[in-house]
C-alpha cells in the first residue's frame, strides 16, 4: 500500500469516499482478540450504518455528496448494491433555518446492474437560491431504511472564513530534482494565506497528462518497469500541514518529489478545511494502535451514519516539470 500520510477536487472526493466506505464499512464489524495480531473478523455484532462522504465549498454548487451503506465482512462490496437512492437528504442553513432538499443524481454503471458508486451522488437541484457562503453553519441530515430499520444521521459542518488563498509559488516551472546555485535539490514550496481559524490545510497533486511516455523513471523512490506501469499508483498524491496559526497570516506547503512522478503540468489544489474534514483525515487510516488493538476514525456524526460531511476552501496553482 502507498504511504496515505503523503495523500483536483474531483479526484480529492472520490479517493477518500473509496477509503471512507471501506475502512469504516469493516471497523464497525466485531474485532476480537485485541492486541493479537492475529485478529478474527465475524458478523457478530454488524449493524447497518449510512455512510457519508460529502464536502461543501463556499460559492461552489452542492453536489458529489455520496451517501451510502456499510456492509458485512463477507459481502463482495462490487456485487453488493451500496448506494441508497431512495435516501431523504436534507441541507439546512442554520443562520435562517431554510431547508434544502437533495436529490440522488445516478449513473448506470458499464459493469452491472447497479448505479456507478464514484459517479452516482446527490445534489440540490431545486429552484430556491442555494449559496454556500464563508463562516455560515450547515447541516446535514439524512434517514434511510435499510434492513427493516429506519436509520437517522445528521452532521454540522463551519465553512472557513473569507481570506484563504495561494498567495505565491517559488517555482512554476523547473527540471525535474533541479539543483540551486549551492548545489542542494530545490524543493519548490507554496506560500499561502491563512484563512481567520483555520489550522489544517490540504495539498493535492495531479499530473494533468500522465502516460507510460511522461513517467519519471529516473526518480530516486521507486524502480519501475516501463513494460508493467501501472499509472493509477502515480497519479494522485497530497499533502497537509497542521497546528499552523489560527488567525490571518502567511505559512508555506512544500510541494515534496515524491508528489510529482510525471514531466508536463501538474494541477497543485491546495484547501483550507473545517475542523470535520480535518479529523476525518487525520484518523481515517489510523485505527490500529501499538498495541494491536482497534478504534474508529472519527466521524463527527451523530446517529446512525459514519464517515465525514465537512467543508473547505480550494485554490490551484500549475506547476510544470520540463525534460532536459
Amino acid at each position: 500500500m502507498r504511504d496515505l500520510s503523503r495523500l483536483g477536487e474531483h479526484n480529492l472526493r472520490q479517493r477518500v469516499t473509496n477509503a471512507a466506505c471501506v475502512c469504516v464499512s469493516v471497523l464497525l464489524l466485531w474485532i476480537t482478540g485485541c492486541g493479537d495480531p492475529q485478529v478474527r473478523v465475524t458478523n457478530t455484532s454488524y449493524e447497518p450504518r449510512i455512510v457519508i462522504a460529502g464536502l461543501l465549498m463556499p460559492d461552489h454548487p452542492v453536489n458529489e455528496i455520496h451517501i451510502s451503506r456499510n456492509f458485512r465482512v463477507n459481502e463482495n462490496p462490487s456485487q453488493t448494491p451500496l448506494l441508497l437512492p431512495d435516501a431523504m437528504a436534507v441541507l439546512i442553513e442554520e443562520e435562517t433555518g431554510e431547508r434544502f432538499e437533495l436529490t440522488f443524481t445516478p449513473v448506470e454503471s458499464a459493469f452491472g446492474a447497479f448505479f456507478d458508486f464514484q459517479k452516482s451522488f446527490f445534489a440540490y437541484q431545486g429552484e430556491e437560491n442555494l449559496t454556500i457562503r464563508h463562516g455560515a453553519d450547515y447541516t446535514l441530515e439524512v434517514s434511510a431504511e435499510m434492513e427493516g430499520q429506519e436509520l437517522f444521521a445528521r452532521a454540522t459542518t463551519t465553512v472557513p472564513e473569507r481570506g484563504f488563498r495561494i498567495a505565491a509559488v517559488s517555482h512554476e516551472r523547473f527540471r525535474y530534482r533541479e539543483r540551486g546555485t549551492d548545489d542542494e535539490v530545490i524543493t519548490p514550496e507554496l506560500t499561502i494565506e491563512r484563512s481567520p481559524g483555520t489550522d489544517f490545510h490540504l495539498m493535492t497533486a495531479v499530473p494533468l497528462a500522465p502516460s507510460p511516455t511522461s513517467f519519471i523513471y529516473d526518480n530516486p523512490f521507486t524502480d519501475e518497469d516501463p513494460n508493467n506501469l501501472d499509472l493509477g499508483d502515480f497519479v494522485y498524491e497530497f499533502e497537509w500541514i497542521q497546528n499552523t496559526p489560527l488567525g490571518s497570516g502567511l505559512s508555506s506547503m512544500q510541494i515534496f518529489w515524491w508528489d510529482l512522478w510525471f514531466y508536463g503540468q501538474h494541477r497543485i489544489v491546495v484547501y483550507a478545511a473545517d475542523a470535520n474534514y480535518a479529523s476525518f483525515l487525520q484518523t481515517f487510516d489510523e485505527v490500529q494502535e501499538d498495541d494491536g488493538n482497534f478504534h474508529e476514525p472519527v466521524f463527527s456524526i451523530e446517529g446512525d451514519g459514519i464517515g465525514y460531511f465537512g467543508s473547505a476552501i480550494p485554490d490551484t496553482v500549475h506547476v510544470e516539470i520540463l525534460r532536459d
